[in-house]
């Protein structure tokens, strides 16, 4: 892999920030991929990999299988290469933790988070098994748990590319690869969507008992554990246990395939039941309880699978008859008794051919195989399952829609109650690259996408840019799509509304970008007091919120000025101009009347008395009355404005009098 020593850039386009996995068969990087401005997960895969070319092959075929899984409980796949032997995969990033490092963490997990867990990780192996992808390597190191809670499932793909023969034989692959191997897998059979449940159900005993059920010094040891040895009981490692959690665990962890659940969507179901305390349908049927030795109201102990029953035990029907010899009633004849035991065999002999021709007394019942081509797969399922019959899935590129069943084997002839049939399921005409378009007129941006073989769904939305200009598609351009499949664009939509946005409680500024953001522009701005909302943020709007208007339309913000009363300051002691500054200042606004009064020298142009009082809850804008000293005999009072600069005075004389004539009042010392 070509990377830059200075900038650590793959292919002019991911640059790598870091470190933050490395694996059996890959190191993992953060990058930035510098095109599209996003974090991804940049897996570069070892050198000696590339070597086998059949495993080249493998993992190209599935990692373009893997880019084609689009679930929300899956890791997307974005892109891959290789340059100088080197392949790479880049992938979502995800921004949380391994389930692997919250059970190193935490030993185990409630059973709930468990079941959730499991729940999500089945529903994303089903989307998977049903666009013929198969994990094979379902471990809790694959399984993610992000920031916020989802769960994503990762490696599609690769586990497929790399054979049993690898898995059981590369050093530092193979130990917690073969923890979670199947027993077929173990056993070096086909593998099949079935493996990765039972794989599932390997982590779901681990998340329940802190450990996985089978350990050795060697993979070999380990996986012929998977085939030959039962797992140790969930009861004595969580005598707690929850005996429905344990039936599914027990169900997925069966050794034959067929006695598992036929589908991962079935597990994911019987996990959602066990959550919301619901009867599980693992219950229903009979199922070997882990390290169990009784039987339970709802379960039925097994033999182990592939083992011969030895014991001594054996059912009365498996013994050794037993003779004993007995006299025949005297009052009987010989004779008679012997005829009545011939007459009794015979019938019985008579009802149990019978019955066996009916399909009774175990024998199989058999019918004609119905015919499923040309349908729908889940009206195929519904068929089949109806009838008692299994099938299996190969999904191929076909000329018939997608989800098509266009082959099955047997075709004709009967077919025996439990009985497979292969079904052969289209995944549409064959995959093609989806064009960009992001930035074209509408109409060239809509030929185009039809041209590519794929229909388009075109959304308008309000928007500055230039009118039917398109502004995002999905998939983005370069993603693989099969032939008929859709593709949505937005555009610049000239007619279409915007909603104004609640600004309530926002500062202005904050009001401000949030109406650029919905391409709207700020109209007046009006001053209002308020008691609950603090100076300088937004009390309304107009138009109101979530009113639909047309783009770029100006808005009116509402911004509060204060409370509509303030506390009355203490101005007493202090100088006349300072107090009046003060009083006729913001927030107050105060109308003020100076009234002197006769006092000694040192009080002289000081405030010495207020009215109202300091303290006391008055109205901005309001009057107040001070009292300053004076030694002139002759004194008079004035009245200032907040926007009066210089007071008027009136004044008139006398030597024992007090006059008021309307806002003025002149005092006179004795």
């Amino acid at each position: 892999m070509t990377i830059d020593p200075e900038k650590r850039i793959v292919l002019g386009r991911y640059e790598l920030k870091s470190q933050i996995a490395r694996g059996g068969t890959a190191r993992v990087y953060l990058a930035r991929d510098s095109r599209l401005d996003r974090p991804v997960a940049l897996k570069m895969l070892f050198p000696e990999l590339s070597t086998d070319s059949s495993f080249v092959e493998r993992f190209r075929r599935e990692a373009q299988a893997a880019a084609n899984l689009n679930h929300q409980n899956i890791v997307s796949v974005y892109d891959w290469g290789e340059s100088e032997n080197t392949y790479f995969i880049v992938m979502e990033y995800v921004d949380g933790r391994s389930l692997s490092s919250m059970l190193r963490a935490e030993g185990h997990l409630p059973l709930d988070e468990a079941a959730l867990i499991g729940s999500a990780t089945a529903s994303a192996l089903a989307y998977a098994h049903r666009h013929g992808v198969i994990h094979r390597d379902v471990k809790p190191g694959n399984v993610l748990i992000t920031s916020d809670g989802r769960v994503k499932v990762t490696d599609f793909g690769i586990a497929r590319a790399m054979g049993a023969d690898d898995s059981l034989t590369q050093t530092g692959l193979v130990m917690g690869t073969a923890t979670y191997f199947s027993p077929e897998q173990a056993q070096g059979h086909g593998a099949d969507g079935r493996s990765d449940i039972y794989s599932l159900g390997i982590v779901l005993y681990e998340m329940a008992a802190g450990r996985p059920p089978f350990t050795g010094d060697t993979p070999v040891a380990i996986a012929l554990q998977h085939v030959r040895e039962e797992p140790p009981s969930l009861i004595s490692l969580v005598p707690d246990i929850s005996p429905a959690y344990a039936a599914i665990v027990a169900k997925a962890m069966e050794k034959d395939p067929g006695a598992r659940y036929a589908s991962a969507g079935e597990l994911a179901d019987d996990l959602e039941r066990f959550r919301l305390g619901k009867p599980v349908a693992a219950a229903d049927v009979p199922t070997t309880v882990i390290g169990s030795s009784a039987q339970s109201e709802f379960t039925t102990v097994q033999p182990r699978y592939e083992e011969k029953i030895v014991s001594d035990d054996l059912p009365f029907a498996r013994r050794r008859p037993i003779h004993v010899e007995t006299k025949p009633p005297r009052s009987r004849t010989p004779i008679y008794a012997a005829l009545i035991a011939v007459l009794i065999i015979l019938l019985g002999i008579i009802v149990y051919v019978g019955g066996r021709g009916l399909g009774y007394f175990g024998a199989p019942v058999s019918f004609p195989v119905p015919n499923v081509v040309n349908q729908n797969i889940s009206q195929a399922e519904q068929s089949l399952t109806g009838l008692g019959l299994k099938y299996s899935v190969t999904y191929l590129f076909n000329q018939a829609s997608q989800g098509t069943v266009v082959n099955q084997n047997p075709s004709s002839g009967n077919i025996v109650s439990g009985g497979t049939v292969q079904l052969e399921v289209s995944k549409g005409t064959p995959a093609s690259q989806v064009p960009s378009v992001v930035g074209q007129q509408l109409s060239n941006a809509q030929q185009a996408i039809k041209q590519a073989g794929f229909k388009v769904i075109s959304q308008g939305v309000a928007s500055s840019q230039p009118a039917n200009q398109v502004l995002t598609q999905s998939p983005s351009g370069g993603k693989s799509l099969s032939n008929g499949d859709t593709v949505t664009i937005t555009y610049s939509d000239p007619n279409a509304s915007v909603v104004v946005p609640d600004l309530t409680g926002m500062s202005q500024s904050q009001a401000v970008f949030q109406l650029g953001q919905r391409n709207l522009s700020l109209g007046t701005t009006t001053q209002q007091q308020s008691a609950s909302v603090p100076p300088g943020y937004v009390i309304s709007t107009s138009p109101a919120a979530n009113t639909s208007v047309a783009v770029n339309t100006q808005i009116n913000l509402v911004v509060s000025s204060g409370p509509s009363s303030v506390t009355m300051p203490y101005v007493v002691s202090q100088q006349s101009t300072s107090a009046t500054s003060t009083l006729q200042a913001a927030p107050y606004n105060f109308s003020v009347t100076i009234i002197q009064t006769l006092t000694c020298q040192a009080d002289v142009g000081i405030v010495v008395k207020q009215s109202p009082i300091g303290g006391m809850s008055i109205s901005p804008g309001g009057s107040v009355v001070i009292y300053v000293g004076t030694s002139n005999p002759t004194t008079t009072s004035s009245q200032v404005s907040a926007s009066t600069s210089s007071p008027s005075t009136s004044t008139t004389s006398s030597s024992t009098t007090s006059t008021t004539s309307g806002n003025t009042t002149t005092t006179i010392c004795p």
